[in-house]
């Protein structure tokens, strides 16, 4: 059972893993960021704690460097305390990641088990802080995919804007060790004490992440993704004839949560290659049998250098085999999962 795995844990470990782990970093903002909510050239001091009480979600993709420089990974997240928790690095959720290259050991699809977490809200939507993320490729805390030799994904995520793309920070390390909180945590760089491989991963390519103080809520769903597909029709999205592309999500259907999707397609009229990006902010989720449905506001850009369209109305559905998307007036129509993961639970 999941809890007697996680007591074994928790007596194998010092006391001291219990500890707060204190990480401190500077972050440098171009001052024409929009929706930015630090300061350009400001200085964060964040403290991690096991025992914050916080919820994040997150999709999106990054470069899957140094190891794959110019390789494009998707991830999906979502990571919160227990409905009635008071305390300790306990969490719930799922950490999905899909690097879109052809390797052995590309996938990662594991359940959380520990969080420790630095929320630091800011508004107007009450978002902000950091999170350091634990998944359990044991298959001890329920089923999971990961590279051969790998116990525990550590993941690493920072939320410094409401944009999200080339501010938020998502980073994964690959390690032998079994599920446990490093104590001592410096972002970018090796964790001491772990066997890990990484971290990969970078400044967000598109998407966003959100780091919120919001407590777990009874009954409440979540919905991770990862992954890549074709279409098996031909949607046309303001003139570009899609073929297919990549996604990645994070939802709860008790708050917020993130969409993003890379869609490749060609533009009839003059010929050439365009890639859309879509990036939702989720405001409500709800589930039905094997589909959540879900509805916000995104941003899409065409990909032919003109600025993208804001407010634009979000709607849509996942199911085990697919994500289906409606932006403003166009349909994306269902693109089908070919390679990555897609789970409600």
């Amino acid at each position: 059972m999941r809890y007697e795995f996680v007591e074994q844990l928790r007596r194998s470990r010092a006391l001291s893993s219990l500890a707060v782990l204190a990480i401190t970093f500077s972050l440098v903002l171009s001052a024409g960021a929009a929706q930015a909510r630090v300061d350009a050239g400001a200085t964060r001091a964040t403290t991690l704690s096991g025992d914050a009480v916080a919820k994040v979600t997150g999709g999106g993709t990054v470069l899957a460097k140094p190891t794959y420089i110019t390789t494009v990974a998707s991830f999906g997240i979502n990571a919160r305390r227990p409905f009635g928790f008071t305390g300790g690095d306990f969490a719930q959720g799922r950490v999905n990641y899909d690097r879109h290259k052809n390797v052995a050991g590309r996938h990662v699809n594991a359940p959380v088990v520990y969080m420790s977490a630095g929320p630091a809200p800011q508004p107007p939507n009450q978002t902000g802080g950091d999170a350091l993320i634990v998944a359990d490729c044991t298959g001890s805390s329920g089923p999971a995919e990961c590279p051969s030799g790998v116990n525990s994904a550590i993941v690493y995520v920072s939320d410094v804007a409401d944009s999200g793309a080339g501010q938020d920070t998502f980073n994964i390390y690959f390690c032998t060790d079994l599920p446990a909180l490093p104590n001592v945590f410096v972002p970018g760089g090796p964790i001491q004490g772990f066997d890990c491989q990484g971290p990969e991963g970078d400044k967000l390519r598109s998407g966003n992440i959100q780091v919120r103080t919001d407590a777990a809520v009874v009954g409440e769903m979540a919905g991770t993704a990862a992954g890549s597909g074709a279409y098996t029709s031909t949607p046309n999205v303001n003139g570009v004839e899609l073929s297919g592309g990549t996604f990645g999500i994070g939802i709860r259907t008790s708050g917020p949560g993130d969409v993003e999707a890379n869609l490749n397609g060609v533009s009839p009229l003059i010929g050439l290659f365009q890639q859309l990006t879509v990036s939702g902010w989720i405001n409500t989720a709800t589930v039905n049998g094997g589909t959540m449905s879900f509805s916000g506001t995104a941003s899409l850009d065409m990909g032919d250098g003109a600025p993208p369209l804001t407010g634009l109305a979000l709607t849509g559905s996942m199911t085990a085999t697919g994500v289906t998307l409606t932006v403003g007036s166009w349909s994306f129509g269902t693109l089908p999962l070919a390679d990555g993961f897609i789970k409600i639970e």
